[in-house]
């Protein structure tokens, strides 16, 4: 079972606010920011690739499916419960790309 390193990042924070800093972990810590940015644009093109195909099949944008999806407008279909998740996966890579870019500033 795999911890969550929250308490770790945690401490990182302090030590970086407190006025610590070091060439080797700032490299590290760009490294693993760089790593997530490019790991998240592979999974955003899969994923979209997979919507587009659903919309081209359907004739219905993401966007208007995930609305009436949601609402209860739409059957329970294999498809369409797949669609939902697809959506759900986007945003979510895209929640992470805005926060990875955001410029952070702490001093």
């Amino acid at each position: 079972m795999t911890t969550m390193p929250l308490p770790d990042l945690e401490r990182l924070n302090r030590l970086y606010t407190a006025g610590f800093r070091d060439a080797f972990l700032d490299s590290a810590l760009r490294k693993i920011v760089e790593r997530q940015a490019v790991r998240d644009e592979a999974d955003l093109q899969r994923v979209t690739r997979h919507l587009r195909e659903l919309e081209a099949q359907y004739g219905l944008m993401s966007d208007e499916f995930f609305q009436k999806y949601q609402a209860g407008q739409l059957a329970d279909t294999v498809d369409f419960t797949e669609w939902s998740a697809y959506c759900k996966m986007h945003r979510r890579i895209l929640q992470r790309q805005h926060i990875l870019q955001s410029d952070v500033a702490h001093e």
